[in-house]
């Protein structure tokens, strides 16, 4: 048996991950989550421990250093298991999580950049999208009113403020485009900059703000653009999100996977972080000179590489090959 420990009751990119990862690696081998914020796929307290009391090729596999704690306190009373974790961040880890990860039999990365900073041996294997749940419906584009979507939480590090910045002379010369910031506000002044520049451009009307959604893939559906300014990103699950749903996406390059996905002017484009003007001239050759790419071509980059379940199979092989060699 395989489980994943989720202890969080936020959705965030690691719940969306963990989540649309049980299905297809249940289909290789029974699959499970312990603990809060998912609601498939579970098992309780009790069969928990009679799994991991009475078995020892059961694969315990964490997410976060509480998970890990939990993990490693079982096997301190005896319970017998092989643990994996994956490292989530692309920031270097502090000297607790360190320790944690030392201690799990077979540490994951999510990409080369996050391996680079970590100070343990890990094997790279990212994230994949649900290519059915997320896919592209032209019908779901209203030609006369043009979308933009920015996703994820709005404060600073996401780099919203730059978008803003970017877009409202834009926004001002085209009144049939929109842009949506969609994703819970952690700091309201953050959210009062990004509003006190679209009324300086006199472009309030064009702009909204729309809270966490549980139907993300509607608003990528409908969407023709989806920018990802972030400064940081341990992967970007929106990156693959929007492009499996055809969208021309347009991201930070070197941060995440945006530069192992993206291939500039072919199926999205790349600007560099904090880059207010390069991302201008993006958003110009994108809204005014109508450099539109194909939404089946970008669409496809996801279909042949970063599938979820590609991404289940990948793990399922690392899961299979440490049981065979211990």
């Amino acid at each position: 048996m395989i489980i994943h420990f989720h202890f969080h009751f936020k959705t965030t990119g690691v719940t969306r991950s963990v989540e649309s990862a049980l299905g297809p690696l249940d289909l290789l081998e029974e699959t499970r989550v312990f603990g809060y914020g998912i609601s498939t796929h579970k098992i309780s307290f009790f069969k928990l421990l009679k799994e991991l009391y009475s078995k020892e090729k059961t694969i315990v596999h964490t997410h976060r250093n509480n998970e890990t704690l939990f993990a490693l306190t079982l096997r301190f009373f005896g319970a017998k298991f092989k643990l994996f974790t994956t490292r989530h961040a692309e920031s270097k880890p502090s000297s607790t999580t360190n320790y944690l990860m030392s201690k799990a039999d077979q540490c994951i990365s999510l990409s080369q950049n996050m391996a680079q900073n970590l100070p343990i041996e890990t094997k790279t294997i990212g994230h994949g999208v649900d290519t059915e749940w997320f896919h592209y419906n032209s019908k779901k584009r209203v030609p006369n009113q043009k979308k933009i979507s920015v996703v994820g939480r709005i404060r600073k590090a996401k780099g919203q403020r730059d978008v803003m910045e970017a877009i409202a002379p834009i926004l001002s010369q085209n009144p049939n485009w929109i842009i949506q910031f969609i994703g819970t506000i952690d700091r309201p002044t953050y959210a009062e900059e990004i509003k006190s520049i679209a009324s300086i451009s006199d472009v309030e009307k064009q702009i909204h703000f729309i809270s966490q959604t549980n139907k993300i893939e509607e608003y990528y559906q409908a969407s023709s653009v989806v920018i990802i300014a972030s400064y940081t990103e341990g992967f970007s699950l929106v990156c693959l999100e929007a492009m499996a749903s055809g969208c021309t996406t347009i991201a930070t390059e070197k941060v995440g996977i945006h530069s192992d996905v993206i291939e500039h002017g072919t199926n999205g484009f790349l600007f560099p972080k904090g880059s207010v003007s390069t991302l201008r001239e993006v958003l110009k050759k994108v809204i005014e000179q109508a450099q539109d790419l194909d939404p089946e071509k970008v669409r496809k980059t996801i279909l042949d590489n970063w599938s979820v379940t590609s991404a289940a199979q990948k793990l399922f092989e690392t899961y299979t090959t440490y049981r065979n060699i211990c």
